[in-house]
């Protein structure tokens, strides 16, 4: 999903590699801006670096300052994905209708090498821009908001605790000290709640535990082909039929950017029972709300695609549920009606773990870490912090998840002097929208009970 920032923020980014969120292009455009309307006060321009998403956010300034390219040129810019939900010539009238409010200067600028978050500014109106780029330097990712409201960061538990309360969607967050019998702190209602791409801990645990029951090794190859090409994110879903990558670049793929195609030709290695297996291993404490074990792509299948199989899925009947997965077609599902996808996860179209669930799997995967089968978790659970927590915390292992009406993140944290801590948020919504416009805010209770545990 886009990650959308306030205006004028000089919050550091966040580079949250939301899984199950698609790469594809998510515009929205309110820019019928009304031409009579009073101008803002306008801030200063900033300077947008020269890093791969930088210099595609600059053609994109540029572009929408000044004539269109050519249509070549233009599809150049481009991942292939982002033409199927909306043609190039779609997509260069959305661009010919922010034209018309030209010019635009960039105010705020957030990024790393291949995400940025960039506020733009014209005479009667201001979007958030964010940007994201592939591998090869192409975006696969665009999206114009509206910049959000500025947050302040809660000064003390209680407000924390008011601020999650009075937040527009369900939301809940949990403190655990590693080796307590109960949580820290509880903020929020406690419930099992949708959890998206957080459940590839549970595939991380089971590929250990294949190598270590030497069925597997972290060199073998996975083939890519039709039976495990997902939709994004990721970049796995691009190599052709029969292009190999091994386990361990699959694994630090499934993590480090929430590869959806990585994690299913890993489901498919280990097999969709060793992944249930490793759930009740791992201590989830209702398996069954999991089983059998949905792949991305078949929770795309219910997501985007075919209405009836959500249906019947929603019965929760295992024996229902295998013939819906039978009748998965082959392939990716059309994602033409995108923008209008409902929440899955009322229907148990998601995956579903509560605050100690993913606590208890981020504890087990930290002990297999300290086998042979399990050496190189420790470094690929690190990969991708999500947020940036500061020195203090000399270790941050994550993963996070979100699809349509879900966004959730869990932290393994260790610092000096104190025993470590897990830290997971849980959001929910009963639309598509209202967590995608609330990112900022979500992870920023993280961010805030991150600061506030540094004062106890």
């Amino acid at each position: 999903m886009p990650f959308l920032a306030r205006t004028r923020s000089s919050r550091s980014f966040r580079a949250v590699a939301a899984a199950l969120s698609i790469a594809a292009l998510l515009v929205t455009t309110a820019c019928a801006a009304n031409p009579e309307a009073e101008p803002e006060d306008t801030a200063a321009p900033v300077t947008i670096p020269g890093t791969a998403v930088g210099q595609q956010a600059e053609w994109v300034l540029a572009e929408i300052n000044g004539e269109s390219s050519a249509q070549a040129d233009f599809e150049a810019r481009f991942d292939p994905i982002m033409f199927e939900q909306m043609s190039a010539a779609d997509l260069q009238q959305v661009f010919e209708q922010l034209r018309a409010a030209a010019p635009w200067s960039a105010i705020g600028y957030e990024g790393t090498e291949t995400q940025a978050r960039v506020t733009i500014e014209a005479a009667a109106v201001t979007y958030d821009m964010s940007v994201s780029v592939g591998d090869d330097g192409s975006m696969n990712g665009l999206f114009f908001g509206e910049p959000q409201a500025p947050r302040t960061p809660a000064a003390s538990w209680d407000e924390l605790e008011a601020a999650i309360a009075d937040a527009p969607y369900d939301v809940s967050l949990q403190v655990t000290e590693v080796g307590a019998s109960e949580p820290w702190m509880l903020l929020g209602e406690p419930s099992r709640s949708p959890i998206g791409s957080i459940f590839k801990l549970w595939v991380l645990g089971a590929v250990v535990d294949a190598v270590d029951a030497g069925t597997l090794t972290w060199d073998d190859p996975l083939t890519i082909d039709a039976e495990v090409r997902s939709l994004p994110s990721g970049e796995l879903q691009n190599l052709p039929d029969g292009a190999t990558v091994t386990v361990r670049e699959a694994a630090e793929k499934m993590i480090q950017i929430s590869d959806n195609t990585a994690t299913d030709a890993l489901i498919r290695a280990v097999g969709r029972d060793a992944v249930e297996a490793a759930l009740v291993d791992m201590g989830h404490a209702t398996p069954e709300a999991n089983t059998p074990f949905l792949t991305t792509r078949e929770m795309f299948w219910m997501l985007f695609g075919d209405a009836a199989l959500r249906d019947r899925w929603a019965s929760g009947d295992p024996a229902a549920r295998e013939a819906v997965l039978a009748e998965i077609p082959a392939g990716v599902p059309d994602l033409a009606d995108l923008a209008s996808a409902q929440p899955g996860w009322p229907s148990g179209v998601d995956w579903f773990a509560t605050h100690d669930d993913i606590a208890r799997a981020h504890v087990a995967l930290q002990e297999k870490a300290q086998t042979p089968a399990g050496a190189p978790l420790r470094d690929l659970l690190a990969k991708n912090p999500g947020i940036e927590f500061g020195d203090d915390w000399n270790y941050v292992a994550f993963k996070g998840g979100s699809s349509v009406g879900v966004l959730a993140g869990s932290w393994y944290l260790e610092r000096d002097g104190a025993e470590p801590i897990v830290l997971t948020v849980l959001a929910r919504a009963d639309d598509g929208q209202t967590l995608t416009t609330n990112q900022t805010a979500v992870f920023g209770f993280v961010e805030d009970a991150a600061a506030l545990l540094l004062q106890e």
